[in-house]
Parts: C-alpha cells; sequence; structure tokens
C-alpha cells in the first residue's frame, strides 16, 4: 500500500515547466529536474548537485512513438558528468535523445559514492516492469553494485522509495508498476500557448524542399515557427515515431500542404532539436548539428558556448559509460 506524503515542489522562475525542486516533507532527498539546455543555469543556482548523487536522462524514443528513454547514471560529482554528457567532445556518449534531466541528491553531505551505486542500481531494476520505457544503459548492474553494510542499505532503500515518489509527481511515471493494459500514452510534443522569449536566439534549417525556422521556448521546449515549410516526401530511415507524430500534425491542422511544401500553420514546440529537424526534413536527423544559427554556428556549438566550465572527466560507474 502507498504511503500518504506531503510533497513541496520550489519553481526557480515561478514557471510549472521550468526549473523545480521537488522534496518529500521532513525529508533530506531533492529532487531537480531541468531541460538539458538548462543546465548551466543549474549549476549555478544549486551548488550541491557538483556533489555525489544519482541522476535521470529522459527524452523521446525516435523509434517508437509510445515509449521514451531513461538512462540512469551515478557520479562523485553530479554537475560535472552532465557537462561532460553535454559537450562535443563526448562523442558517441553525447546522449542525443536527452531533452529532460532529474538530479537526485541528499541535502546533508552524508550521500557516498558506494550510496549511489546502489541507488543507481536498484533504480535501473525497477524500470524493467514499466513497458512505456527503455533504459539505453548498455550493462545492467548486478546485485551486489555499491555493496553496503544492512543499515546503510535500509537507508538507501527509503531513499529509492523517496525517488520514485518524487520523479512520478515531477510528471515522469517510469518507475510505475503497469500490470494489465498499458495506460494511454501522453505526447511528448504539444502545441506552443506561449511566445519564445524576447531575446531568444533564432536557429535555420534549409535545404532542398524545406526551410524552417526555430526558436527555444520559455521552458527550454525547441519551437517550429509558423510559417517554417517542411519537405512533403520521406525516406526510408524515418522513425515510425516520427511518421506518427507528422500524421497528427496534419491531422490537427498544424500542417498543411501548399504545392511541394508541408507549412506549419502555427507554431508547434518539440522535446528535441532532433525532432523538430526530423519532423521538417521527414527522415531521421540529429537536429543538435542541422539547426544552424546565421554565422552558422549550430545548436550544439551554441549550446557548449553556455557553458564556460571545462569539461571535467569525473570518475563513477554511470553503468554503460564507456569512455
Amino acid at each position: 500500500m502507498n504511503k500518504s506524503r506531503s510533497i513541496n515542489i520550489f519553481l526557480l522562475d515561478g514557471d510549472t515547466n521550468g526549473i523545480r525542486v521537488a522534496q518529500i516533507s521532513m525529508s533530506t532527498i531533492q529532487a531537480i529536474a531541468f531541460r538539458r539546455n538548462q543546465l548551466r543555469r543549474v549549476r549555478e543556482a544549486f551548488p550541491e548537485i557538483e556533489r555525489p548523487g544519482v541522476y535521470i536522462l529522459i527524452g523521446a524514443d525516435e523509434d517508437a512513438q509510445d515509449r521514451q528513454l531513461a538512462y540512469i547514471g551515478e557520479t562523485e560529482g553530479i554537475g560535472a558528468r552532465l557537462s561532460y554528457h553535454n559537450s562535443n567532445e563526448a562523442g558517441r556518449d553525447a546522449k542525443g535523445f536527452w531533452t529532460d534531466t532529474v538530479v537526485l541528491i541528499s541535502k546533508d553531505e552524508n550521500l557516498t559514492k558506494s550510496h549511489a551505486r546502489y541507488v543507481e542500481a536498484c533504480l535501473i531494476r525497477s524500470v524493467g516492469s514499466n513497458p512505456r520505457w527503455s533504459l539505453p544503459n548498455t550493462r545492467i548492474p548486478s546485485y551486489d553494485a555499491g555493496k553496503l553494510p544492512l543499515p546503510d542499505r535500509a537507508a538507501m532503500d527509503e531513499f529509492v522509495d523517496q525517488t520514485k515518489t518524487l520523479v512520478g509527481a515531477l510528471g515522469w511515471d517510469l518507475f510505475r508498476q503497469i500490470r494489465g493494459r498499458a495506460a494511454e500514452v501522453m505526447p511528448v510534443d504539444h502545441p506552443l500557448s506561449e511566445a519564445p522569449p524576447v531575446g531568444s536566439p533564432r536557429f535555420f534549417f534549409q535545404g532542398e524542399g524545406f526551410a524552417a525556422e526555430l526558436e527555444l521556448g520559455p521552458s527550454g521546449d525547441f519551437v517550429v515557427r509558423s510559417g517554417s515549410k517542411a519537405r512533403v516526401r520521406t525516406t526510408t530511415t524515418i522513425p515510425g515515431g516520427t511518421t506518427g507524430l507528422r500524421n497528427t500534425l496534419l491531422d490537427k491542422g498544424v500542417l498543411r500542404q501548399e504545392g511541394d511544401f508541408l507549412v506549419f500553420i502555427s507554431d508547434y514546440n518539440f522535446s528535441s532539436a532532433s525532432a523538430a529537424a526530423a519532423i521538417v526534413i521527414g527522415a531521421s536527423a540529429n537536429g543538435r548539428i542541422l539547426w544552424k544559427l546565421p554565422d552558422g554556428r549550430t545548436y550544439a556549438d551554441w549550446e557548449a558556448a553556455l557553458d564556460n566550465d571545462p569539461v571535467v572527466k569525473v570518475e563513477g560507474s554511470d553503468v554503460g559509460d564507456e569512455y
């Protein structure tokens, strides 16, 4: 039976879709949720994320419209590790699917690397029962990961239990136990009701049969602007989820065919730069390098420049991380 709990959620900018900090009353465990492109701001506002802890990288599975991806890792310094994942130097470990983040830390300084490894292992095993989520972790931790004495294990079991509650309260059901018919999946992408903030950088993606413009929304979403033109034809590499979303946008009137183009009739926000680019080009696409500023810099270049901190290689198991 689930416990009754009181949860406090702090909105750093007063935005329910922005940077949020969730905490169960009288607990020392904090969950900080934010978009990938808000990492630098979070490191400045919450220096405690430079300590040991566990993190979850969340994004859409482009190959399956009804699934999302969640990468779970642990490290001795979360801020530096996330900056490493976010950097262009990370190579194949750049976690291209990653759009949202949940950082799990303790307000006191008693959480050690062994504690974090134990929590990480428990959380990874917990996701397996939910068919709506997939784990891109390439290795599953053994049951003795983060060997702990019995008193510490009991404390970390409570950490795991509270983590599941906090992540769910922040809007992600990856730890929900699904029995019987899977619940209806809410779409990740949705029409935008708010205009992008003044001064938002403007990115462009154009080629034969398409010409689109993108800005960042107030919550870090990727807004394809009204009037942008997408390519009508698709390629054999287009993910099934992208095809489904294209059809939905046509049915809803967000996209309309006009001659040789599919035209965005209204602004539409996407959860990632790649999802936006794939809809525009009708194929699998790495939007982080395809969307460009007028001066030729890619979105990835622009985002990396926001983080002035040097990339630090931090020791940590990060199950599946292979540098």
